[in-house]
């Protein structure tokens, strides 16, 4: 019954039997997942070194692609196509380089040179061929060039030994000018040396004459000067006399008239009778008339301009001027500013009209604007009648300096004409005594086409029946016809007042 029951032993080994079946087990289970995990890492390290070579190849291929296309950056770029990579690069050389041929692959943009360069080429065969045809054009024109060149060649041969022969003769005959001209340059000294000593010679031969002439002008301007104080205006012979006078009417008859050629508005100096057959300076004159009236041949009516009532006109006094002559027209020149009242405005044409109403002439002007009429004084010019000389102080711009100057150079010119040409100079005052001339301040404004309303030779009005119908000189006419003086005011043309 002991020997029945289950001991330590019975347990232990059924323990080893069951240990043993799992430890058998687990490694039947293992061995076999190992066997598959070998085939597995079998076919895992097939599979990897398919993997490898495919790999290996396609880097190879890239690798040449890369060579291919020229870009052999690390990186291809496909999600970042930056310059520094394969296709970056790759577009901006196709932009760089292929500009408006650029396509958006390499293959089109191959495509697209390929047809413009075919297109290149074609063009350029036809300009190759142009460029054949117009060098045989070239090679044609040449030729004609070179025979035309050769004959320009045989020709400049020819005229380059004629020139030789030519020159050589030309030289031949400067040599014997130059030995000429030696000889000549030789005498033309001489004669310079004797040419220099003559004009020192003449030199101080011209000095002395000029001096002398000097000396001379000088003496005669003295000598003139005197001989006009002692002369002054003169006459030998009157051109009329008073034959009556009425000092109640201020009107006098006198012995000049039709047959004399006289005309209407003449006007006279009257001269003292003892003036000894020769009428003196202005300190003989004792009044001036003015033809009124023509009354026959030798009879016209006249009015006293005017008088001095301590040498009242009377019968037998003789009248003159030198304005008019009995059968010939008298000739005169006028220079300067022409003053004739005194107002500051010219009265050149003023004087004009009187000196043409006598049946003057005036032969030569030089005007306030130093302008000169006429071809110059000449022996038939009697007086050169001067008026007043711009004061070139008074000028109040350049322009009107400069036109004063001009003036005064006109003035001396024609004064030193009549100097040379011994005509008489005068001036505008002793000229209107001798004409007997009495200025009148003008009552009227010129340029305003309205006439004066006091005319010359107007009929004197009435007095009343208690007047004596005398009237004292001293209020009717100026104890003398006294010389007008400046008044002291520059011309308009110069800025002073206008007309």
């Amino acid at each position: 019954m002991a020997a029945s029951k289950p001991t330590a032993v019975h347990f232990s080994l059924i323990f080893f039997v069951m240990l043993t079946l799992i430890c058998g087990v687990m490694a039947y289970l293992n061995y076999k997942d190992l066997a598959e995990a070998n085939a597995k890492l079998n076919q895992a390290e097939s599979n990897a070194r398919t993997s490898d070579a495919a790999v290996r190849k396609l880097d190879e291929e890239l690798q040449a692609l890369k060579k291919l296309i020229g870009n052999e950056q690390d990186e291809i770029g496909l999600d970042n196509k930056t310059p520094n990579t394969v296709i970056g690069a790759t577009e901006q050389d196709i932009k760089t380089h292929a500009d408006v041929l650029a396509e958006p692959t390499i293959k089109n943009t191959l495509i697209k040179l390929s047809t413009q360069l075919n297109q290149t080429k074609n063009q350029l065969a036809q300009e190759q061929a142009d460029k054949n045809k117009l060098e045989a054009q070239f090679l044609a024109l040449k030729g004609e060039l070179d025979k035309v060149v050769d004959q320009h060649r045989t020709a400049r041969d020819g005229a380059e030994k004629d020139l030789a022969d030519t020159q050589k003769v030309k030289e031949e005959e400067v040599s014997a000018k130059d030995q000429q001209i030696a000889a000549l340059q030789k005498e033309n000294e001489e004669i310079l040396i004797e040419l220099d000593q003559l004009r020192e010679t003449n030199a101080k031969t011209i000095k002395d004459l000029e001096n002398k002439n000097n000396t001379y002008a000088s003496l005669i301007d003295t000598l003139r000067s005197r001989l006009t104080e002692v002369q002054k205006v003169s006459f030998e012979k009157p051109d009329g006399v008073i034959r009556t006078v009425d000092n109640s009417t201020g009107v006098v008859w006198i012995n000049l008239g039709e047959a004399d050629r006289l005309p209407k508005r003449m006007t006279f100096s009257v001269y003292r009778k003892a003036h000894q057959g020769i009428g003196r300076g202005e300190e003989d004159i004792i009044g001036a008339i003015e033809v009124t009236k023509i009354l026959g041949p030798h009879l016209s009516e006249a009015r006293i301009v005017s008088d001095d009532i301590y040498q009242p006109i009377s019968p037998g006094d003789p009248i003159y001027t030198p304005l008019w002559g009995v059968g010939r027209p008298e000739t005169f020149a006028i220079s300067g500013i022409i003053d004739l009242d005194g107002d500051g405005k010219s009265d050149m044409d003023l004087l004009q009209r009187i000196i043409e109403n006598a049946n003057a002439k005036i032969d030569n002007i030089v005007t306030e604007n130093g302008e000169r009429t006429g071809n110059g004084l000449t022996v038939h010019t009697k007086f050169l009648v001067i008026g007043e000389s711009p004061n070139v102080d008074s000028a109040k711009t350049d322009e009107q300096r400069d036109k004063m100057q001009q003036v005064l150079a006109k003035m001396k010119e024609i004064r030193e004409e009549a100097r040379l040409k011994a005509v008489r100079v005068i001036g505008i005052n002793d000229f209107l005594s001798y004409i007997g001339y009495k200025p009148q301040r003008r009552l009227h404004t010129p340029g305003s086409g309205i006439a004066s309303p006091i005319k010359a030779g107007a009929k004197k009005t009435g007095v009343s029946a208690s007047s004596s119908g005398q009237v004292s000189g001293v209020f009717t006419r100026s104890k003398r016809l006294k010389q007008q003086t400046s008044s002291g005011q520059t011309s308009d043309v110069f800025g002073g007042a206008g007309k």
